[in-house]
Formats: C-alpha cells, sequence, structure tokens
C-alpha cells in the first residue's frame, strides 16, 4: 500500500508540473506591407492603371508596415484603389491584370505571397462600375500567418468593387483578415497520461 500511494504520488506531482508549463496564451503581432502592380495600360508594371486616350486613371495606394494583433483572427486593409484622376464623360472600358503582393516583416523569418487578379468592367468621372476579381485561393500563409481576401462585393468572393472619383473621393479599399493558424500541441493532461504508466512501471522494479 505504501508503494503504491507513493507511486500514485509521483503520478500526481507530474501531472501538476505538465500543467504548469503549459504556455500561457500571447498575442501574436504581425507586420505587413502591400504592393499592387497592373499588368496592363500606358503605365503597366506600376501601381498606376493609366489610358490616357480615354481619360482613365486607377492607382493603388498600398499599405507600409502595419501591425495587427492576429490571435486568432484579425481584420485587415490591403490597400485602396483610387480613381481619382479619371476624367471620361462616359464610362470608358478598362482591362487590365492586377498582382497584390504581401510582405511580412514580423513575425520573423517574414515571407511574401502573391494574390492575382484582374481589372474589368468600365469606369467614368461620375458612373461606371469597374472591378478586380481575385483568382482562387483567395487564402495564402507565410509561416503558420494566414492572410485571405475577404471583400465579396457584389456577392462575389474575391471581387474588389472600384468607384468612380464622384463617390467616396475615388477610394475603394481590399479588406482582407490576418490570423495564426496554431499547431496543436498535446494536452498537458494528454502528456501526464502518458507518463503515469511509465513511472508505475519505474517504480515497481524499484520495488522487487
Amino acid at each position: 500500500m505504501r508503494i503504491r500511494m507513493s507511486a500514485l504520488a509521483v503520478v500526481a506531482a507530474v501531472g501538476v508540473a505538465v500543467l504548469g508549463s503549459s504556455p500561457a496564451a500571447r498575442a501574436d503581432v504581425v507586420t505587413y506591407s502591400t504592393v499592387g502592380t497592373f499588368t496592363g495600360g500606358d503605365a503597366a508594371g506600376t501601381n498606376v492603371y493609366v489610358d490616357a486616350t480615354n481619360g482613365v486613371r486607377i492607382s493603388f495606394e498600398g499599405i507600409v508596415s502595419q501591425s495587427v494583433n492576429a490571435n486568432p483572427v484579425a481584420t485587415a486593409s490591403y490597400g485602396n484603389f483610387n480613381s481619382t484622376g479619371t476624367t471620361a464623360a462616359t464610362p470608358q472600358g478598362v482591362a487590365s491584370g492586377f498582382t497584390l503582393d504581401i510582405v511580412q516583416t514580423a513575425p520573423s523569418p517574414g515571407g511574401a505571397i502573391t494574390f492575382v487578379g484582374t481589372l474589368t468592367g468600365t469606369l467614368a468621372f461620375d458612373s461606371g462600375q469597374a472591378w478586380v476579381q481575385f483568382n482562387a485561393p483567395l487564402t495564402q500563409s507565410i509561416a503558420n500567418i494566414l492572410y485571405a481576401i475577404t471583400e465579396a462585393d457584389n456577392n462575389t468572393p474575391g471581387r474588389a468593387n472600384i468607384v468612380p472619383p464622384s463617390v467616396n473621393g475615388g477610394l475603394s479599399s481590399i479588406e482582407g483578415s490576418i490570423g495564426v493558424n496554431a499547431i496543436p500541441e498535446p494536452s498537458p493532461l494528454l502528456l501526464a497520461g502518458l507518463a503515469a504508466p511509465a513511472l508505475l512501471l519505474f517504480l515497481r522494479k524499484k520495488t522487487v
């Protein structure tokens, strides 16, 4: 009886130690920047789509070193389209590829991902409907940090409408989310349960 009680006491002590060693929850601060690039128009390869002949201009204003608490998830802006500079009196067709690069600088080691989309529709100074439709997948990761495009204008996932200059100062945002993709660790109780049989066997051998 004395040996059994000692064994149980040791097992209980191990369980307490395992529970006590469980890491406390912490905030995961993510720092990121974004860059947008149009592949078509008069200024292809830059953050500006220009059709000078038809009086259309759309620029992308990226995010510079924005930090969010991504534990477990945070809403985030990936930047704005700005149609200021569009002077067309009647809707003009727009067409270009568009890439959105997200660069993570914290937590280290960081990295980069790219979302790919297509600019389409029409735009004028006070009318038209242009948008960028992002292709799947709309969620990508850098290490254990998940980046998702949540913009879903016209109830279409990945669609980001671009308003004319006469609406909201010509600004249209790309909304997203940033979260931590936690890798599950064995629970403390499970670890204690696994340790118990080994300890009991060890103590039984010691008393033979």
